[in-house]
């Protein structure tokens, strides 16, 4: 399906950004993967992979909230799984 092409296009585009530490950059493409594909499975990866770059940077306080977030919102994936491992 198109739709699931352009997600993992675009997910692939945050994770290019975070990797060369482009973080302004990778926090909005992760958080644009949510917004266009919410009920795609990268949409919990992409907020998991959000919370980890933020607490790698320091801000364990807006880490936590992504984490929560995965766990509100998706409490059923892999990404919820490793997010309440994170959290505790």
């Amino acid at each position: 399906a198109m739709g699931s092409d352009e997600s993992a296009v675009e997910a692939a585009l945050a994770d290019a950004y975070e990797a060369d530490g482009k973080y302004a950059q990778a926090d909005s493409a992760y958080l644009l993967v949510v917004q266009k594909y919410p009920r795609s499975p990268r949409a919990s990866t992409a907020l998991y992979k959000l919370g980890m770059s933020l607490a790698k940077r320091g801000r364990r306080p807006d880490a936590r909230t992504m984490m929560e977030r995965v766990t509100r919102e998706y409490p059923v994936s892999d990404a919820a799984d490793l997010a309440r491992d994170w959290l505790m």
